[in-house]
């Protein structure tokens, strides 16, 4: 019993100079050698109070580093990634093939304002192509750019609901099962609200609906209203334990393009196939073709899952089989105006350890005029409308926070003079 009375004594003692800021952290292991010497405490009973007296240290040194932040900074959040990519494309008009190496850098910091209120902004490398955000390797080793990727302001009223403003990432207030319509770098600017609540008080089964207006540009003139475009999206999500379902219908209403030449076009809708583009800032000559449509587009996307379908695949619990298709049409011209993509996706419902693997196949259809050519993905034939093809995709996470990429791209033109594109591209993806 003394024994019991003199080793508590001395932890509490022990502890009582930990306290004091650490600053007698010599004094603390001297004095549990000399009840070790003295045999209060066994050798092992030492080592173990040393480390969690050390353990205590650090935590009481980071605490107190977080208590000297301001709140922001403590309710900073920090996400972003590099890849390295080999990049090899020939399209059939072109007499050599072309290999580059490619470098993409994305930071992203998101801050806690208040209980509803967060701010949310991120830095990526790349020009002022809003489709790209890849700096390719060359000019005897000059240095890349870093811009502004996207700075937003989030408000949720609501645990059903949010409201965005700025230039923000697309994905959390816009579903779309490919990218059909929308090259995944842009980050669209103007206002955004989601809306997403379970109907009957079931949680599987929920109803969502994202709503807004998007700038897409400022033209300087009082005569003429800037170009915009309203979004309507309504769906439907089941989320069950070996089926999952979404649906939705979204109306893009685009106002002020006819008569333009937008920037960043791809020079395939109907009126600016001759336009004159300037390949550094994307700028239209003016005069050189204007658009003749008005684009109203209105698309149908669907996605289909299938979780541990049959047993599952040999990969595991949540092996997943899903479905996924976009439909869009745009009534104003009377031909040349649909475009749909389907496809096939197995593997792993979500990347996240070592081994974890997932492929997928797309076919997809863009006609002329469809949809506006500043906004398809810039991995087919230039980010063209008036396109054809195949995409095949393989994605494995070879370390923690490391996944092993291969995308292959075959497009060619649907309408004319053939100019077959073959893209492979190889990646090393870095999570953090």
């Amino acid at each position: 019993m003394k024994k019991l009375i003199i080793l508590a004594f001395a932890i509490g003692f022990a502890g009582l100079i930990a306290s004091q800021a650490f600053a007698g952290a010599t004094q603390v292991d001297a004095l549990i050698e000399k009840l070790v010497d003295k045999g209060i405490l066994t050798r092992a009973e030492g080592i173990k109070l040393k480390g969690e007296i050390a353990a205590d240290e650090k935590l009481v040194r980071e605490e107190s580093k977080k208590e000297l932040l301001p709140d922001f900074v403590r309710n900073m959040k920090l996400k972003g990634d590099l890849r390295t990519r080999m990049q090899y494309e020939k399209k059939s008009n072109d007499t050599e093939a072309r290999t580059r190496a490619r470098i993409r850098y994305r930071l992203g910091i998101e801050s806690t304002v208040n209980d509803q209120v967060k701010v949310m902004a991120g830095i990526a490398s790349g020009g002022s192509d809003p489709r790209s955000t890849n700096q390719t390797l060359q000019n005897s080793f000059e240095q890349p750019d870093i811009r502004l990727n996207y700075a937003a302001g989030e408000y949720t009223p609501a645990k059903w609901a949010k409201i965005v403003l700025g230039k923000f990432e697309k994905k959390p207030y816009l579903w779309a099962p490919t990218d059909l319509l929308w090259d995944t770098d842009i980050n669209p600017g103007g206002a955004m609200i989601s809306l997403e609540n379970a109907i009957f008080g079931n949680p599987r089964l929920s109803f969502f609906t994202n709503t807004g207006v998007l700038v897409i540009d400022e033209n300087g003139k009082l005569d003429r209203a800037d170009p915009y475009v309203k979004v309507l999206q309504g769906g439907l999500k089941w989320k069950g334990s070996l089926i999952d379902v979404a649906a939705a219908g979204t109306h893009y209403a685009f106002n002020g393009l006819k008569g333009t030449c937008p920037d960043w076009s791809s020079k395939t809708n109907t009126g600016v196939t001759g336009a004159t583009i300037n390949s550094d800032t994307g700028a239209c000559t003016a005069g050189t073709g204007v658009l003749t449509h008005d684009y109203d587009s209105v698309v149908a996307s669907g996605e289909l899952g299938f979780t541990n379908l049959f047993g599952g695949l040999p990969l595991g619990i949540d092996d997943r089989i899903f479905f996924f298709a976009d439909f869009v049409h745009n009534p104003d011209p009377s031909d040349n105006n649909n475009g749909w993509a389907y496809g096939l996706g197995f593997g792993k419902a979500k990347l996240a350890i070592p081994g974890d693997w997932q492929i997928k196949v797309l076919k997809t259809t863009l006609e002329r005029d469809a949809w506006p050519d500043f906004l398809p993905d810039s991995d087919r034939l230039a980010g063209a409308t008036n396109i054809n093809g195949q995409e095949y995709t393989l994605e494995y996470v070879w370390k923690k926070n490391v996944i092993l990429g291969l995308d292959f791209y075959q497009t060619d033109t649907l309408i004319g003079a053939h100019n077959r594109e073959r893209l492979l591209q190889a990646d090393v993806v870095f999570k953090f």
